[in-house]
């Protein structure tokens, strides 16, 4: 569900490169070129600039329109997309029900022409700090095995690999690797990383 190169749920970390090749969606650019992005909740008429960035980074197995129209609103869920100029260039998702201990990052995804420069990580982050504000304690996501940046981004945010779901990621047949994050752990390191920066 992710997809990043920095990182995009299955979980599919958003900055991982497209394995087809695909062009980038949108204009090409350099992704510090033009304004800085803005993070915000994602709403119904970001729909089609999603499914455009989610069909692009996913070719083989991309979700359908009306199973992420049901993301987006579903009420267990809280979807972000990353804004330049008015246009969509990434977005990321997270299902925790209320009162849950534990949740999952559906996905992250970036426009071909918005990796390798944070936004992927920004997208992680925010996601879960809204876990931590929900209270939930864990959060899980798979990633293509296959998928090397996106592990790196994922462990480099404190995500532990626990285990792999094989032939996970069809019709491509690449296994799935499972990982988790101790979020109050992700909390603790995070604030005493802002303190020491600050």
């Amino acid at each position: 569900m992710t997809a990043p190169d920095e990182a995009a749920g299955e979980s599919r970390p958003a900055d991982a490169p497209s394995t087809n090749g695909s062009p980038a969606v949108g204009r090409e650019r350099r992704a510090s070129d033009g304004p800085p992005p803005v993070i915000r909740p994602a709403a119904p008429e970001d729909l089609a600039a999603i499914m455009a960035i989610e069909r692009a980074s996913f070719p083989t197995d991309a979700w359908s329109e009306p199973m992420m129209a049901d993301e987006l609103s579903g009420a267990h869920g809280h979807y972000l997309v990353a804004e330049r100029g008015g246009e969509v260039i990434g977005y990321g998702g997270l299902r925790a029900l209320a009162g849950a201990s534990d949740g999952d990052i559906q996905t992250i995804a970036l426009a071909a022409a918005a990796r390798g420069a944070g936004l992927g990580r920004s997208l992680l982050r925010a996601l879960i700090a809204e876990a931590d504000a929900r209270r939930v304690r864990e959060v899980f996501l798979e990633v293509r095995a296959d998928n090397d940046a996106a592990r790196t981004l994922y462990a480099s945010e404190g995500f532990e690999e626990i285990g792999t779901r094989p032939h996970y990621y069809q019709p491509d047949d690449v296994d799935a690797i499972v990982m988790k994050i101790d979020v109050p752990r992700w909390r603790r390191r995070d604030t005493v990383g802002s303190g020491a920066s600050a």
